[in-house]
C-alpha cells in the first residue's frame, strides 16, 4: 500500500487518481442522499408530533363566538294544548289536571296554578317519579324550568334551565334561549399525543378519550348523551377533525383549530348537509 491507496492489478488501465475522484464523488452522493432521507424523516416526525400547546385548560369566550345558546319554542293551540319543540325533539301536553298516558306504564298530569306557573307531574305504575315546575318572571322575560326526581331517599333536583325570551309578548308561548350548553361547556380540558385525544367538560360531567385513527369512541361520564360518539383524526399539528355520530349516523362535523401563538382554539361545527352554515366557539388558554 502506497500513500493510502491499494495496489491495483496490472493491466487495469485506470490510474489511482481516477479512482480517488470517483470514490469521493460516490461518497458525496451517499452523504447527500442520507441527508435528504434524514431531513424527510425529521419533517415527517415533526408533523407527527402534535403541538404541545393543545394541552391544558381552556375557557370559552362567548363574545367571540357566533352561538349564544339553543332556542326552544312553546306554542299553545286554540283548544289549549301546549307544545314544546327544541328542533330535535318535541312533545305536547294539556294543563287540565288529568293523568294522561305517555307510554311505558307512565302518566303525566299538568296543573296551571296561575298565569305564570305550570306544574307537570309524572308517574310510573301510579307512583310519582318526576316533577317539572315552570315559572315566568314578573315581567315575563325569563322562564325558569326546574326538574325534580323522587327517589327512596327523597326528592332531588336533577336540572334547571333559566331561559330568556327571544319572541312572544307574554305568557309561556314564544321562543326561548337555553344557555345550558354554554354554561356546561364553558371550561374545557384537552390533551393530545400521537395516539389519543382527550377532551373533558367538567361542568357537563362529560369526557372522551378518542384514538386518532377515526374509530368511533363513546362520550362518557354521568351526563353523557346516550349513543353519541366521536371519530377523530389529526389534519396537521394545529388542526383536528371530528365526526360526531348518534347511533352510528353522522349528525355533525367538527373542526378544532389551534392558533399560531397556541393561546386560542376555534371550535367550529356544521351539519354535513349545510357545510356553509357553521357555528363557532372560541376557547382561550388559562
Amino acid at each position: 500500500m502506497l500513500g493510502g491507496w491499494r495496489s491495483l492489478p496490472r493491466g487495469t488501465g485506470v490510474r489511482p487518481s481516477t479512482i480517488d475522484t470517483a470514490a469521493k464523488a460516490k461518497s458525496m452522493r451517499n452523504a447527500w442522499f442520507s441527508c435528504v432521507i434524514f431531513c424527510a424523516l425529521a419533517a415527517n416526525s415533526c408533523w407527527r408530533a402534535p403541538s404541545p400547546d393543545w394541552n391544558g385548560t381552556w375557557k370559552m369566550n362567548p363574545s367571540k363566538g357566533n352561538f349564544q345558546g339553543s332556542i326552544f319554542t312553546i306554542s299553545i293551540s286554540a283548544d289549549g294544548e301546549y307544545r314544546y319543540d327544541n328542533g330535535t325533539s318535541s312533545f305536547t301536553f294539556r294543563c287540565d289536571g288529568k293523568d294522561r298516558p305517555i307510554g311505558n306504564n307512565r302518566t303525566e298530569a299538568c296543573v296551571k296554578s296561575g298565569d305564570t306557573v305550570l306544574d307537570r307531574t309524572r308517574k310510573e305504575n301510579g307512583t310519582k317519579t318526576n316533577a317539572y315546575h315552570s315559572e315566568l318572571s314578573a315581567g315575563g322575560a325569563v322562564l325558569t324550568l326546574t326538574a325534580t326526581a323522587f327517589r327512596p331517599t327523597g326528592p332531588v333536583i336533577t336540572g334547571q334551565i333559566v331561559a330568556s325570551r327571544v319572541s312572544g309578548s307574554n305568557g309561556f308561548a314564544g321562543q326561548w334561549r337555553d344557555p345550558r350548553y354554554l354554561q356546561q361547556h364553558a371550561d374545557m380540558t384537552l390533551s393530545l399525543d400521537t395516539q389519543t385525544l382527550h377532551i373533558g367538560y367538567p361542568s357537563a360531567g362529560q369526557y372522551i378519550d378518542a384514538p386518532l385513527d377515526g374509530v368511533d369512541a363513546a362520550i362518557r361520564g354521568p351526563h353523557a348523551p346516550e349513543g353519541l360518539t366521536y371519530a377523530v383524526r389529526r389534519v396537521g399539528r394545529r388542526e383536528i377533525s371530528i365526526l360526531t355520530k348518534r347511533n352510528g349516523k353522522l349528525v355533525e362535523q367538527v373542526s378544532l383549530e389551534l392558533s399560531t401563538g397556541g393561546r386560542v382554539i376555534t371550535y367550529s361545527w356544521w351539519d354535513p348537509d349545510r357545510p356553509n352554515d357553521k357555528g363557532t366557539f372560541v376557547y382561550e388558554k388559562q
